[in-house]
């Protein structure tokens, strides 16, 4: 029997869980072409998989082109135009007769083509601002041979481009170029929120007001609900509603933690050949979760300084709104200035998430796994 759930990799299909409201917003945006799309929520939202069912979507129903991009993978700014040349490539079918032209839009950059068709670039002694917004334009161009067909393009973790490079302004490279394009429609994704509204939101960064803001927020919980219910009752067995809360409950309504739980559920309920998921299914589920991901977690907590530890900690008792000062005695968490700059970290390393309604930690079985140990407590420093 076909596990309907999924976790770990992108979410298409029947496994997707079907955000209607993002979905249909998303789509209508892209349709109008008015405009480009910033997307911003925590990792493990589901924002990779809603872009990847939109583009399959706009590609099955309107015959537009859609490429993801994801900006996490690329190391260098030679292999970022390398990798982002080989993907337009392919977006617009790879095929041979495309070769002249990328030879002419590329001139620069002197590209050769491998016996499997892969473009190679020849960046010279030094990589130029000209090379760059080459590779950048490519797809307006193609799209411009078309007949000016429109296309979109996303880039993943998109506040990845700050890090890329040092010696060029990548920003204003970036923003030179897309503003210009008229044929490619561009979503920019990013988890970690608090560096894309920087990005878009500070009026000295290239990319200020350059996208209509589109933050992805958790799926209402009666939706959860019913995609819970609903993939367990499809394979003919009954999710009692006291067991769907837990899974809510327990995964915060994290699109991928709720996935990952009831997978795991799952498994263990067609495991023991039953037509109901039992109390025992869940927790069971939980602390499978948990243990897999035990060494991630030891390696996380043993690189923290005893302030971050204690924060962690803290947060994994107990999310808050704003610490003050009953929180942090009570916690018995450092002062207040390490106390911040404890916090700072840890929300750009991605452990916790910070939004002006609640300060909490990334990973809700993160902090489950905290709970279950025996912890040391801080005093201030």
């Amino acid at each position: 029997m076909r596990n309907p759930f999924k976790f770990g990799k992108e979410v298409s299909g029947y496994q997707f869980y079907d955000r209607q409201e993002a979905t249909h917003s998303l789509l209508r945006k892209l349709r109008d072409g008015s405009t480009n799309i910033v997307l911003f929520a925590p990792r493990r939202y589901g924002k990779t998989s809603l872009v990847l069912k939109v583009l399959e979507q706009l590609s099955a129903q309107d015959n537009i082109l859609g490429l993801c991009f994801d900006m996490t993978r690329i190391p260098t700014l030679e292999r970022f135009c390398e990798e982002y040349a080989n993907a337009v490539y392919a977006m617009f079918g790879g095929h041979r007769e495309l070769v002249h032209k990328l030879m002419d839009y590329l001139a620069h950059l002197h590209p050769t083509f491998s016996i499997t068709g892969e473009v190679k670039l020849d960046y010279g002694t030094k990589m130029s601002a000209t090379s760059i917004a080459e590779v950048l334009d490519l797809p307006e161009k193609l799209a411009h041979d078309l007949g000016d067909k429109p296309i979109v393009v996303a880039f993943d973790e998109f506040q990845e481009v700050a890090e890329l490079s040092k010696e060029f302004p990548l920003e204003k490279i970036f923003r030179s170029c897309i503003q210009a394009h008229r044929n490619v429609r561009y979503v920019f994704l990013g988890s970690k929120t608090h560096l894309m509204k920087r990005m878009f939101g500070d009026a000295t960064r290239p990319f200020y007001n350059s996208a209509l803001p589109m933050p992805l927020r958790k799926p209402p919980e009666e939706e959860s609900r019913e995609f819970l219910s609903s993939r367990f009752r499809d394979a003919g067995i009954a999710l009692p509603a006291e067991l769907a809360q837990e899974i809510l409950s327990t995964s915060e309504n994290i699109p991928y933690y709720l996935q990952a739980i009831a997978s795991l559920a799952f498994e263990r309920t067609t495991d023991g050949q039953r037509t109901e998921v039992l109390p025992a299914d869940v927790s069971a589920a939980i602390e499978d979760f948990v243990g897999i991901n035990a060494e991630l977690y030891d390696e996380r907590l043993s690189g923290l300084s005893d302030a971050k530890r204690a924060l962690i900690e803290a947060l994994a008792r107990e999310s808050v709104a704003k610490f003050d000062e009953d929180y942090r005695q009570r916690h018995r968490l450092p002062v207040t200035s390490t106390l911040h700059t404890a916090l700072g970290e840890l929300v750009d390393a991605g452990l916790v998430d910070r939004t002006p309604e609640q300060i909490r930690l990334a990973d809700p079985l993160f902090a489950h796994y905290i709970r279950g140990k025996v912890t040391t407590v801080f005093a201030d420093k």
